[in-house]
């Protein structure tokens, strides 16, 4: 297990500036095969893996109209506490924004959770500790999102190969 103080949320941070974070969260466990987050459901809290595995399941949506998807049909990623990752921070900004993907608990997991409220506290009480996170939020976002434009242009070209055979 990583020391929090590894977490991407926490890049540039001081040990004073973590330890108030720190302070301002929850401690969760959940057992394996428990649901942390359900994909489509709403929330408002933020949660930083620390011990244990997880996995993010995404349901592939069909391009063919009418195709009915099956329940294997995911897209799975795992992660470990050796990623120093943290998830479900699109609630924090808009809490009727619905969840994109299912995390599901692999092994017995430890999160700290931040939810909406304690969140506002730091941001509006400790700016500069909110400038970075939101700068270290915003990167990962941007990285996500980068990730997502190279796979749909992946599939794309593949959609359009498959109509020209």
């Amino acid at each position: 297990m990583n020391s929090i103080k590894n977490n991407s949320l926490f890049v540039n941070l001081t040990e004073e500036q973590i330890a108030f974070v720190e302070s301002k969260t929850f401690p969760r466990r959940f057992s394996a095969g428990e649901a942390i987050i359900k994909e489509n459901s709403v929330g408002s809290s933020m949660y930083i893996l620390v011990k244990g595995q997880i996995l993010i399941e995404k349901e592939l949506i069909p391009i063919i109209e009418g195709f009915k998807t099956h329940p294997d049909d995911k897209k799975i990623i795992k992660i470990d506490d050796s990623m120093n990752y943290f998830f479900g921070e699109m609630s924090l900004f808009d809490q009727s924004l619905k969840r994109t993907a299912t995390i599901l608990a692999f092994s017995d997991v430890e999160l700290l959770e931040i939810d909406g409220e304690n969140f506002d506290m730091i941001l509006n009480s400790r700016q500069d500790i909110g400038v970075i996170l939101l700068k270290n939020i915003g990167l990962k976002l941007s990285l996500l999102l980068d990730k997502s434009n190279v796979e749909l242009a992946k599939m794309i070209t593949a959609f359009t190969i498959s109509l020209k055979l």
